[in-house]
């Protein structure tokens, strides 16, 4: 049997080959470092001397020598430069020459290396530099980096070294006498000659040794470092795998402990390998129990709604979505357990088709692609039938109703939804999708107006405007605060998000904008402003608090008025008709808007001790010309006048509607013969 001792042996001598693998391939990588860093050093030395030629080819022309000792020549950028190299090369011990298979001076001679350099630049003419590591030769005995710089022909050199007759006489003569011919006939772009560097190689084997020792020494004592902790670690688990062994050959019988030890691999380890192997049995059934969570729902064992969607991706087929009519009164009155039961049944009862489960009480069927309209519709029609038949769970036949929305042109499972949602506001057992298109339109406008709606509201673009209530002399008594969106350059009116507002829960923000910049108003310009309430107001706990907590830091709540909208709701919520006398216990008064659109009964008007009533709109727009409308306006007048209510008349166009009521007796009038609502007082 093999023992963790020597297994570990034989892996602190592997370890011990790879660290000095490692240790060679670093000490390549540091000679391949090293060397590049001496290149680039002759490089940068090459650079300054193509520099200082490029410098003295502008500035030569402009100077005078008037010492004749001087070398005519003496800063020109070839005689100069190569002057320049020998210094270089004598004092700081670095081979530095400037030479050409066409030398001039016999200084400058190229060698053999220099010549074969020479030789590549010009069969390579794109090449921007020559770099060789070289064995000994004439000029340097020991090894070498060897780097070569060409030197090419520019514009400036032809003043002294192009075609002779374009070449100042004086200038010609003098370059003659001391360089012959040769120097002559250049062309632009020409390979002159080159700028020659050799480093030794002793540096640069000195600074790799040094870089590698101590990069050794670094990774020598995180080895030994690693090591020493390892077998520190090692000890301790062999003292406890000791332990667990003695402690399986003390209570196990030898009959059982031989069989178990003969089938460990390792001493001690068939414990942890067992526990690993249980352990990955666990993973695998969480993932498998994941798989089924995932795509599976858990009451129908059923694939569900997500892979519905992915099997969509493949398949374009027409679906049939089924949602079972008030299945959560079915859950509240006969418990969950029926309920789920229930569920099992539907889904029994649909398993022989393509069937998903989507939601509790909803499934969706993928029927065949080729089917026809009509085809789809007689097979829901006969499902929804099937379907509909009594269901016995323990001692209850249960009855359900089912609707269906059906995906047949577009096929996609959203345009299903649409088509079942559509069954309700079309009150229709079955509605295809194409017919629940303009139902599309109206949610796409909403989401565009929650949209505009939660801007406005971020961005404090909801004010109230103000019309104002006048006496029949047309003065000013009061005001009705009307809510307004503010966008761009645009007034828009409630017309067109309230109703959003009101399926949202902007809706109650809106409200308390309004109350809150109403009552400031109130109190900055000591005017009475009347603002609408509705029964959905008065029922919210939370607004309901709002508004006392405002109405107690107002000083003036006399001057506040609450329209509220006359309707059967009101009159059955005791939490309004209770939230109503709150509101007169603060001094405000109240008004009952749209008297007479629609409910319009007079006892409740009385139980709600209101002060004064609004004429609705409606009745006096036509009230010239139509009688039935001035008989009830008479009607709720007189009934007012016995009460001793103000009657306020809304929708006043013009002044022979506003003298006509005038005569009957209202009291007070708004509408656009006086002003239309405005932002400011």
């Amino acid at each position: 049997m093999k023992t963790i001792k020597k297994e570990m042996i034989k892996v602190f001598i592997l370890s011990g080959l790879s660290f000095f693998i490692v240790l060679y391939i670093l000490y390549k990588a540091v000679t391949h470092f090293i060397i590049q860093q001496e290149f680039q050093k002759a490089k940068l030395l090459a650079d300054t001397l193509i520099y200082t030629r490029q410098y003295l080819a502008k500035m030569a022309p402009y100077i005078e020598i008037k010492n004749k000792n001087i070398h005519p020549f003496a800063i020109t950028p070839a005689y100069a430069v190569s002057k320049i190299a020998t210094i270089i090369r004598k004092k700081d011990n670095i081979y530095v020459k400037q030479t050409s298979d066409k030398y001039r001076n016999e200084d400058n001679k190229p060698n053999e290396d220099e010549l074969k350099a020479i030789s590549y630049l010009k069969k390579h003419p794109n090449a921007k530099e020559f770099v060789q590591i070289h064995t000994s030769n004439n000029d340097i005995e020991s090894q070498h980096l060897f780097y070569v710089y060409p030197l090419k022909i520019k514009k400036t050199c032809l003043r002294c070294h192009g075609l002779k007759d374009t070449i100042e006489p004086k200038l010609y003569n003098k370059i003659t006498k001391l360089y012959g011919n040769k120097a002559f006939g250049y062309k632009v772009g020409e390979l002159r000659g080159v700028i020659s560097i050799k480093i030794p190689f002793k540096e640069v084997q000195n600074a790799v040794k040094d870089l590698f020792l101590k990069i050794s020494i670094l990774l020598l004592l995180l080895y030994i470092g690693v090591v020493y902790v390892f077998i520190r670690l090692n000890r301790y688990i062999l003292e406890d795998m000791d332990k667990i062994i003695n402690y399986l050959e003390s209570n196990l019988s030898k009959n059982i402990y031989k069989p178990f030890k003969a089938n460990m691999k390792f001493k001690g380890l068939d414990i942890i390998k067992n526990e690993l192997n249980n352990g990955i049995k666990a993973i695998k059934n969480y993932k498998k129990e994941s798989f089924q969570n995932l795509y599976y729902n858990p009451i129908s064992k059923l694939p569900n709604r997500i892979k519905l969607l992915d099997v969509m991706k493949r398949l374009k087929s027409p679906i049939i979505l089924l949602d079972i009519d008030a299945f959560k009164e079915i859950n509240y009155y006969y418990g969950e357990n029926i309920a789920n039961n229930l569920i099992i049944e539907v889904a029994n009862r649909l398993k022989k088709h393509r069937v998903f489960h989507i939601k509790i009480d909803e499934f969706a069927i993928l029927s065949s692609k080729d089917i026809s309209r009509d085809e789809i519709y007689n097979f829901t029609k006969n499902l929804i039938a099937e379907l509909e038949k009594p269901y016995k769970i323990e001692d209850y036949s249960i009855i359900v109703r089912f609707r269906a929305g059906i995906s047949f042109t577009r096929r996609t499972f959203t345009d299903a939804l649409s088509a079942l949602d559509a069954t309700k506001i079309l009150n229709k057992n079955i509605v295809f999708c194409s017919e629940a298109s303009g139902i599309r339109e109206k949610y796409k406008e909403h989401l565009i107006w929650m949209k505009k709606l939660k801007n406005a509201l971020e961005e404090d673009r909801i004010v109230p405007f103000f019309q104002p209530i006048v006496d029949e002399n047309k003065n000013i008594c009061k005001y009705e605060a009307l809510v307004r969106m503010l966008e761009d350059d645009k007034v828009i009116s409630p017309f067109f998000f309230l109703d959003v507002a009101k399926r949202s829960r902007f809706y109650f923000d809106i409200t308390k904008i309004m109350i809150t910049k109403v009552i400031e108003k109130v109190s900055k310009n000591n005017v009475t402003i009347s603002i609408n309430l509705t029964t959905l107001d008065m029922e919210n706990k939370e607004m309901k608090q709002f508004i006392i907590d405002k109405l107690q830091n107002c000083k003036n709540t006399k001057n506040i008025h609450f329209e509220i909208v006359e309707s059967e709701d009101i009159k059955n919520s005791k939490d309004a008709l209770e939230f109503i006398k709150i509101l007169k216990s603060f001094g405000c008064k109240i008004l009952i808007d749209d008297f007479g659109s629609g409910y319009a009964n007079f006892d409740y008007l009385l139980s709600l001790g209101a002060d004064a009533i609004k004429i609705d709109g409606t009745l006096i727009q036509n009230i010239l010309e139509d009688k039935n409308s001035q008989i009830v306006v008479k009607t709720i007048i007189s009934f007012a006048k016995d009460v001793n209510m103000q009657i306020i008349a809304e929708f006043v166009e013009d002044d022979k509607v506003f003298e006509y009521l005038k005569s009957q007796g209202v009291d007070c009038y708004q509408g656009y013969f006086y002003s239309p609502a405005k932002q400011d007082l």
